[in-house]
């Protein structure tokens, strides 16, 4: 009799315990979560202010933080794209436009981008590819499929 009425107190301490954890996990998170999202939106401004400045290693420091908090955040592969191709670092700006193409596959702009960097890395199979979707995607011509056959003239 004794050692039940021990566990039957251990299992309440227990459960206790379990329940005050928790509160304080959820009160953590409650209060934490609108500081993530705040920093997350931060990282993103200061990107485009460097990006503005012309700074691109501190919009490309910031972007890269800002991916962390926002994985699908097409517009931030878009900036880092747009960053290595101002410190002309076609590859990896290629690379930046590729994982944002896989978010947003039908943005004209993106699809602009990808073409140009492509004409310019000598990807002449992948500039093709970029105008075929141009021409897919304008019902009619579009200034982003003059401006990348421009490029071959």
């Amino acid at each position: 009799m004794y050692m039940m009425s021990i566990s039957q107190e251990s299992h309440q301490t227990i459960r206790q315990t379990y329940r005050r954890l928790m509160k304080i996990l959820l009160v953590t998170v409650i209060f934490l979560f609108p500081t993530i999202i705040s920093a997350s939106n931060s990282f993103y401004a200061s990107a485009l202010n460097g990006f503005n400045e012309e700074n691109f290693e501190k919009a490309i420091k910031y972007l890269e933080k800002d991916i962390v908090f926002n994985p699908k955040s097409s517009e931030s592969y878009i900036l880092l794209g747009k960053s290595y191709e101002g410190l002309e670092d076609q590859d990896n700006a290629l690379k930046y436009y590729e994982i944002a193409f896989t978010l947003i596959p039908h943005n004209l702009e993106l699809n602009y981008l990808i073409g140009k960097v492509s004409y310019e890395l000598g990807l002449i199979e992948q500039y093709a590819e970029q105008i075929s979707n141009l021409e897919i995607l304008c019902e009619t011509s579009c200034e982003e499929i003059v401006k990348l056959k421009d490029l071959a003239e």
